[in-house]
């Protein structure tokens, strides 16, 4: 069901990312209509809302699966564009960081299926995404620009000890597959200088293995960035 419900989000994400692209080709004058093209570098900061993981793990010979809870963190992006007028594409790099909250773990296959075990757990998880996104601005007179925006990429996740059932989990660090979206509105100050609010809802996905220890799955509630757009 998790799983299903992230690849329809997904096919969503990657629409959102063909829809500009398509509209670039469709209405190539409206395009240049815009004022300011080129590079930019941009950068934002504000919550990361990372508040729980689903893990599954083999301990003791016998399948397990839990959940992971966590504070809610900060976490910040920075990344590299070409603004081509309506249409903005970027490199971006980014980490957030949240602490271990708690922990649940229950036996996962046998007779003792669904029987809850002793578990712990402390310390962080700490995502470092590099994604590649693109936006779609909508202009609302000569100073605000909403946009939509989505990007792909990989995560790379740093999480420490879990113990489960007596047996510790080393901590994991691994690349998994990740993925965004965005809602935003922006102000501009100057031709070349913008600063924006927006929103963005962030996963990562693997409950296969993370790091060869366990599997971990993961969406995030809304984040909300501040942040500002420097145009060359």
């Amino acid at each position: 069901m998790i799983k299903t419900l992230q690849i329809k989000i997904l096919k969503k994400l990657l629409l959102a990312i063909a829809l500009p692209i398509t509209i670039f080709g469709i209405n190539p004058n409206e395009v240049r209509s815009e004022e300011s093209k080129g590079v930019y570098v941009t950068g934002n900061y504000g919550t990361s809302s990372f508040t729980s993981a689903d893990w599954k793990a083999t301990v003791n010979n016998l399948a397990h699966k839990g959940n992971l809870k966590f504070d809610n963190g900060t976490g910040w992006e920075a990344g590299l564009g070409y603004d081509f007028g309506r249409l903005r594409t970027e490199l971006s790099y980014g980490e957030s960081t949240n602490k271990i909250e708690s922990i649940t773990a229950t036996i996962n296959e046998g007779i003792f299926s669904g029987t809850s075990v002793i578990s712990s757990a402390s310390g962080d998880l700490k995502i470092n995404n590099v994604l590649i996104n693109g936006y779609l601005d909508f202009p609302i007179g000569r100073k605000f620009i909403k946009y939509i925006g989505a990007g792909i990429g990989g995560c790379k996740l740093d999480i420490d000890n879990i113990t489960v059932d007596g047996e510790v989990l080393e901590s994991a660090s691994t690349w998994l597959f990740g993925y965004q979206g965005k809602l935003g509105l922006s102000y501009r100050l100057t031709k070349n200088f913008n600063i924006f609010g927006e929103g963005i809802y962030s996963a990562f996905s693997d409950l296969g293995a993370a790091g060869e220890k366990y599997g971990l799955e993961s969406s995030s509630d809304i984040n909300y960035r501040a942040g500002l757009i420097l145009k060359f």
